[in-house]
């Protein structure tokens, strides 16, 4: 089969509305092998999110702690011992399957674009997420770029962490809490557990697993078009979050088409164009007009207000009927900008909706970086 055309899709954002490592740190709230109970262990990891946030953003920081090669999303890295010590692979895939929190409108656009389009997944989730949301939308796995986490060969020689989770937890995210959720109160905390203690079982144990954030996302990118032969400046990309800026940069600087999903402040300066939306199927209007984007982006900025509040009063000659038939099905209409021609203003006014936008899709997901 001749590839045409070729997508990349961040996952938890654009498609599904968890995140699942999120998810699964919630859960150690309930997992009696650790001693966690009294702990609420989603707004510890929203504390390493921060942390990660902190790390990718101040200048210097990285190349301080000899940390150069720490990339977006690897707050995945630093929570994942909690994860070997108290899940198997079974558990996260039934964890998985249980609810894979798909985007309304996700599986219909699926469909409809595997049609004409060859859909890959870049993600910083784990296997058993990405391979699960995958298998439901019939993607094939080889199409699916993203954290490898096998617990199965997690030897016990690195889960022996108690005492590394007790300092972690009950000292340093304690004080955080005492301090009011000011991260700045325990950064040199953290610096020094994550980045000194290099022999201890827990930072053993976090150091087997590299996840599929920041370049390792372009990286992908790179890998997908050298296999299907089709030039990064035809591909779409579309990203939500800290972890898709290389990816969305390298499609913006490429002339591809780079697509903030629902986004913030790091996905709006990264990418080329702005999709907000309550449905998956708003992304429609991008792929069936690739070629002619930057005419299409204009026409329909100038008619939004229009149409925006009800979908039935778009101009037949903007969208193709079929695409306007599922907008008014759905009764949705989403938000698409041009984000090369905008000031400083107008861009600012874009994140605040993006963000709006996020947090009523995602609930408290959102709120991550």
């Amino acid at each position: 089969m001749t590839v045409k055309n070729v997508c990349c899709w961040d996952l938890e954002g654009p498609i599904s509305v968890l995140d699942f490592a999120a998810e699964l740190s919630k859960l150690l709230s309930n997992n009696a092998k650790l001693g966690l109970q009294k702990f609420n262990m989603g707004e510890f990891f929203e504390m390493l999110s921060e942390y990660d946030d902190y790390l990718i953003e101040i200048p210097g920081v990285k190349e301080e702690l000899n940390i150069a090669d720490y990339q977006p999303g690897d707050t995945l890295r630093l929570v994942a011992p909690l994860y070997m010590s108290c899940f198997s692979d079974k558990e996260l895939v039934r964890l998985a399957e249980q609810n894979l929190g798909l985007l309304p409108g996700c599986t219909e656009l699926m469909t409809i674009l595997k049609k004409k389009w060859d859909v890959y997944i870049i993600s910083t989730s784990y296997t058993h997420f990405a391979n699960s949301v995958a298998k439901h939308l019939n993607i094939p796995r080889d199409h699916v770029f993203c954290t490898e986490l096998n617990l199965e060969k997690a030897t016990e020689s690195f889960l022996n962490i108690k005492s590394d989770v007790d300092f972690l937890v009950k000292n340093i995210f304690q004080q955080f809490l005492t301090n009011d959720k000011k991260l700045s109160t325990v950064i040199e905390n953290l610096n020094e557990f994550f980045w000194s203690k290099r022999e201890s079982d827990y930072i053993k144990a976090m150091n087997q697993v590299q996840v599929r954030g920041g370049i390792r996302k372009e990286l992908a990118v790179e890998a997908i078009s050298e296999k299907v032969k089709v030039p990064i400046s035809e591909m779409i990309a579309l990203g939500d979050s800290i972890t898709d800026i290389n990816m969305l940069q390298r499609l913006k600087d490429e002339s591809g088409i780079a697509v903030s999903y629902n986004g913030n402040r790091f996905t709006v300066g990264r990418a080329n164009v702005a999709i907000t939306t309550v449905n998956n199927l708003g992304t429609l209007p991008i792929f069936e007009y690739k070629d002619s984007i930057e005419s299409f982006l204009d026409i329909w900025e100038k008619n939004y207000n229009n149409f925006y509040k009800n979908p039935k009063n778009i101009p037949e000659e903007l969208i193709s009927r079929e695409i306007k038939s599922y907008f008014v099905k759905h009764q949705f209409v989403p938000e698409i900008e041009n984000l090369q021609n905008k000031s400083n203003r107008e861009l600012d006014l874009i994140i605040a909706k993006q963000k709006k936008m996020r947090k009523k899709v995602r609930g408290w997901a959102g709120n991550l970086g």
